[in-house]
């Protein structure tokens, strides 16, 4: 299988034990994901919530999915969720400081997306 791929599924793992703000990758993960179960409460923005859950639940069954569908299809799906989860850095505002602060889990969980998406348009020959 490409390298690319391996590569990218090793950094999204790895995401969850690297230090971000003041808590730990999969911590973020789990208010993410715990957060989309929550909409009747008002709070938040429940299609941002979706995107973030997709992209984490289609990174995290890609292995499974590449028997369904093929390689392209499912890396442009994992580029998208990439540039969705983009998002983040746009909502900065003027305190950078931020940016700074979700160092090295997001980077890595974000860079993630793209290293497998992009290794799997690169090998549609992976389908079963």
């Amino acid at each position: 299988m490409n390298k690319a791929v391996w590569i990218g599924w090793s950094m999204y793992a790895v995401s969850f034990v690297l230090p971000m703000m003041d808590t730990w990758g999969y911590d973020a993960f789990w208010v993410y994901f715990e957060d989309f179960f929550k909409w009747e409460d008002g709070t938040g923005d429940p299609p941002t919530r979706l995107a973030i859950n997709l992209s984490n639940v289609v990174m995290i069954l890609s292995p499974l999915l590449l028997r369904l569908t093929s390689a392209r299809v499912l890396g442009a799906l994992l580029i998208l969720g990439g540039l969705h989860n983009s998002r983040f850095l746009w909502d900065v505002g003027e305190d950078a400081s931020f940016l700074t602060e979700i160092f090295p889990a997001y980077y890595v969980w974000w860079t993630s997306f793209f290293v497998v998406g992009f290794g799997l348009w690169r090998t549609p020959s992976l389908r079963s």
